[in-house]
């Protein structure tokens, strides 16, 4: 019996095949793989779990504007807009009144934005990476000078190019000068150099954080992520790599120099770290492998930061806070103290972090998470002030240090978010180390979207990009469908006849009874608040929609200044 011999011909054709399909299937595994993971994109991004690794997947669903605009809950205050047709806006700066620096993330164009009309001409264009949905031209802030013939100093981070295609040749802080006219950003001046790769080559490079703000101090504080699953002892990874840059909020001078008293410094003042374990290092002592010379050593105010698009400082203390974005559950507001650690990669809001919600081991600041890196003990982990079960990726965090929009919001905090469109307002405490909460909430957790109703102040935005609170004393709203609202109030405060006091409903009110919380939310008095729950491990997440609308939306748009994108 013959056997019949494939010619070469077709051999050499079928293994071509063969290895098309193969690598068909691998695309098509690893598309899959990644778009299975993808939730939201700017906020609270996914973690996977594989032996404890890590991969950080950018989202690509968010929140789109209410067709009729957004909404706030109080009746005395209105949502105006200031400008439309940016293109997806990072974050704003004000240099006076009516006079707004912008930042557009893809274009690497830094805009101005004057009595409402954008100004065709950018003050300064940067080559900026794109590749990943969170690389780009991320964080602004404008420097106070004393001295009218010193020019300002306007401090700018970003994603830069590295001019290979998915490649970025940094996360950096820049410091410019503003020119007299206000026209141009020159002298740039690199300040820091921040990690913008993933190690991971399966992982997508974002968490890049990107905020910036000047602080009482004048010095410059900036936050970055862990940058595409950075697995180091900014990660609370024990034998890690020495800190690189990652999962932190990085502070420095205006002139790119260390500040004196960084809080993970030898006690001894020293500005190298006391790697003996013998020295004055808390009464947990040094653990092996903690401490290891690092170049960003100097430059950290805190870390374990998964990733955050939101940090401000408290007018009424000088305390700083941030917010941060859990993986598929623990998305957090957190108080940030000197050598602050926020538990990642061991926890994520109260919960043992995971691809699902883990056992309560955050939640108690006397007994912390177990084997986190402390360097020595400097470095102190603190629960958050306020956790999302489910997660609303929140963005921006800004205190309202004005009284415009009524004595009962100032210096109350406000924070955005990217999954629901929503507005937050928290009041703090007495001793505004913690937030005011009651009902449901008074155990600091949003187990449900329902319970988060409490809290939220406005709805309909989109994606909330920043807050910044005007020299008019408004709040301002800049969303990542390019419009940025400002909130006011529905007549001028110094015309009310309450001298400052809390305005009173109008006649558009409902005609239904409502009373106000201790976060100033309506809710109906008919309806029996929920008690709080303590039993956190109890808590599960549900499929419940986090677009319910419970209480009242009341308020309305003024589109009385809608401009192009280009004006003059």
């Amino acid at each position: 019996m013959r056997i019949a011999v494939p010619s070469d011909s077709f051999c050499k054709s079928f293994s071509i095949r063969r290895v098309a399909c193969i690598t068909i299937l691998l695309v098509i595994l690893i598309c899959s793989s990644v778009l299975s993971n993808g939730r939201y994109y700017f906020g609270s991004l996914h973690g996977i779990n594989n032996s404890n690794q890590f991969v950080a997947y950018a989202a690509y669903t968010k929140a789109l504007s209410s067709p009729g605009g957004p909404t706030v809950n109080d009746p005395n205050l209105r949502v105006k807009i200031v400008a439309k047709g940016l293109q997806i806006p990072t974050s704003i700066a004000f240099l006076g009144p009516n006079d707004i620096l912008v930042l557009e993330k893809n274009t690497g164009d830094v805009l101005r934005v004057l009595n409402g009309e954008i100004l065709k001409t950018p003050l300064l264009h940067v080559n900026v990476a794109t590749l990943f949905i969170e690389w780009g031209l991320l964080g602004i802030a404008v420097s106070k000078s004393s001295n009218a013939n010193e020019p300002r100093n306007v401090f700018i981070y970003y994603t830069e190019s590295g001019g290979t295609t998915g490649v970025a040749a940094g996360n950096r802080l820049y410091r410019y000068d503003l020119t007299t006219d206000n026209s141009q950003l020159i002298n740039p001046k690199l300040l820091l150099d921040l990690p913008a790769n993933t190690p991971n080559p399966l992982a997508e490079s974002n968490h890049n954080g990107g905020k910036v703000l000047i602080g009482r101090d004048s010095n410059v504080y900036t936050v970055i992520g862990d940058v595409g699953s950075h697995q180091g002892q900014a990660q609370n990874v024990e034998r890690g790599k020495p800190l690189d840059g990652t999962s932190g909020i990085l502070r420095t001078t205006q002139d790119g120099q260390p500040v004196a008293d960084n809080p993970l410094v030898s006690n001894s003042g020293s500005t190298t770290d006391d790697t003996s374990g013998k020295g004055k290092a808390g009464k947990e002592g040094q653990k092996k492998g903690e401490g290891l010379s690092s170049p960003f050593l100097n430059d950290y105010y805190a870390y374990g930061i998964r990733n955050s698009f939101g940090i401000d400082i408290d007018p009424v203390t000088g305390k700083l806070w941030d917010t941060e974005n859990g993986p598929t559950f623990g998305d957090e507001i957190n108080l940030v103290n000197p050598g602050f650690n926020s538990g990642w990669l061991q926890v994520t809001g109260i919960w043992k972090a995971g691809p699902n919600p883990g056992p309560v081991i955050g939640e108690d600041n006397n007994n912390p998470p177990k084997n986190l890196v402390t360097f020595g003990g400097k470095g102190v982990y603190r629960a958050p002030e306020f956790s999302w079960l489910q997660p609303i990726g929140p963005t921006a965090l800004k205190f309202l240090n004005s009284a415009q929009l009524g004595v009962q919001y100032q210096n109350d905090m406000f924070v955005g978010d990217v999954n629901t469109g929503s507005l937050y307002h928290f009041k703090l405490n007495q001793q505004r180390d913690g937030l005011a909460l009651t009902g449901a909430l008074a155990d600091k957790v949003a187990n449900t979207p329902q319970e988060s109703q409490q809290v939220v102040f406005g709805r309909g935005f989109g994606t909330i990009t920043d807050l910044q609170v005007g020299p008019d004393g408004y709040l301002y709203v800049l969303t990542f469908g390019g419009t940025l609202y400002r909130i006011v109030t529905l007549y001028p405060i110094s015309n009310n006849g309450n001298n400052g006091k809390e305005l009173q409903s109008t006649s558009n009110t409902p005609s239904t009874s409502y009373t106000i919380s201790n976060n100033n939310i309506p809710f109906s008095s008919n309806n029996q608040q929920p008690t709080p729950n303590q039993q956190h491990q109890q808590k599960t997440s549900n499929n419940e929609s986090s677009n319910n609308n419970v209480g009242v939306v009341i308020g309305r748009i003024i589109p009385e200044h809608t401009p192009s994108r280009i004006i003059k």
